[in-house]
């Protein structure tokens, strides 16, 4: 889970300076107003790239965490129904047992 956490923060923190960097090369840059537009486009089209494949990467690293825990409960819960059953067997034979011991007792 916190691995989950620290790629949207590092998602987070990627799209943020890329914006910045953006931002920066563009206020710096001598060229005209339509050479600034298509590459605000570029920019904007390749952060969108980039945050489509980081998403994917974090959505496939989630799924894969969310089937190993649902796996694991899967393998506690048999265990836990294996043992119970284990021990209703134990005690069913247990009390036949007993009972077949026990002195039988005649009605007057």
């Amino acid at each position: 889970m916190s691995e989950n956490r620290n790629g949207v923060s590092n998602l987070l923190w990627f799209v943020a300076g890329a914006a910045i960097g953006a931002g920066v090369a563009l206020l710096y840059a001598p060229q005209s107003g339509a050479e600034t537009r298509k590459k605000i486009k570029d920019a904007s089209g390749k952060v969108a790239e980039d945050v489509k494949e980081h998403y994917e990467k974090i959505s496939n690293e989630a799924k894969k965490s969310i089937d190993q825990v649902k796996a694991t409960a899967e393998r506690a819960m048999s265990n836990v129904k294996n043992f119970f059953e284990g021990a209703k067997d134990g005690l069913k034979k247990e009390i036949i047992e007993e009972l077949e011991e026990a002195p039988v007792q005649k009605k007057k």
